[in-house]
């Protein structure tokens, strides 16, 4: 099998394995969130602690529960 073979199935493969990933995070109830940092970036967003799907952006008060801000 030659590279070009083993990418192309590799492709497919991971095309697959995004495919699972997308049901499981449409299925899910997203009953528990947390904040993270986008990767790479500086950017905070809200993430479903099970799915780990990007849900949005965080409130003030999560932002200041993520930073361990005292009130």
């Amino acid at each position: 099998m030659g590279n070009a073979e083993k990418i192309n199935q590799l492709e497919k493969q991971i095309k697959h394995l995004e495919g699972e990933v997308a049901t499981i995070q449409e299925q899910c109830k997203h009953k528990v969130t947390h904040v993270k940092f986008e990767n790479g970036t500086s950017n905070m967003r809200l993430y479903c602690s099970e799915c780990n799907r990007q849900l949005g952006f965080p409130s003030q008060n999560e932002i200041d529960k993520f930073l361990n801000v005292k009130q």
